[in-house]
């Protein structure tokens, strides 16, 4: 992750960052995973970046500008969905179902465009079967995987905007589902 756009070239770092997974419906779009607890690693207090960027991507950036954002397999917070809500829900994901995956970052500056958020509609191929979901939802199994959710290198511009700086790497993106009321414990 690259953050930049300041033309007094004072490093911009990530000061917060969060992963939401969402499914959209016709019925609406449902948080199934959220996690907050992102560790955030400069790139220049790194051993080797051999290993992280083999094809040389990041080369041509400052090291100070760089950083390696590490998110916490566990939710952050507990799925709250009534059961009621939950057994209607699941009726509509028949009809229409999109998985988004979300990144949301926060930086000290440009002031009005701290915030920035980079959403993904994981595209058909990439997809768990409707029926993977279901088990999930039901509790018959804890996991259905998705694949290509977010790309390897991107940066987050001035203007507030996120661009990618290859194309997605092919990632394995496994999701555990909790229980109401419990963690996730992995991801």
């Amino acid at each position: 992750m690259y953050s930049s756009g300041n033309p007094t070239n004072i490093a911009n770092p990530i000061k917060d960052a969060s992963i939401h997974i969402d499914i959209k419906t016709l019925s609406g779009r449902l948080t199934l995973f959220e996690t907050t607890l992102c560790e955030k690693i400069s790139w220049d207090e790194l051993d080797s970046h051999d290993d992280l960027d083999p094809q040389g991507y990041l080369s041509e950036y400052n090291e100070k500008d760089i950083q390696l954002i590490c998110c916490q397999a566990d939710a952050s917070t507990l799925w709250h969905v009534p059961p009621v809500v939950q057994t209607r829900y699941m009726r509509s994901l028949r009809s229409n179902m999109d998985i988004i995956f979300s990144w949301q970052l926060t930086r000290d500056r440009p002031k009005g465009k701290e915030v920035v958020r980079y959403e993904l509609i994981v595209q058909d191929e990439d997809l768990p079967t409707y029926s993977e979901v279901m088990e999930v939802l039901n509790g018959t199994t804890n996991s259905f995987r998705i694949f290509n959710v977010y790309p390897r290198y991107f940066r987050v511009t001035g203007s507030g905007e996120v661009r990618l700086l290859e194309q997605s790497v092919c990632q394995l993106f496994p999701f555990f589902q909790p229980e109401v009321n419990e963690y996730v414990n992995q991801l």
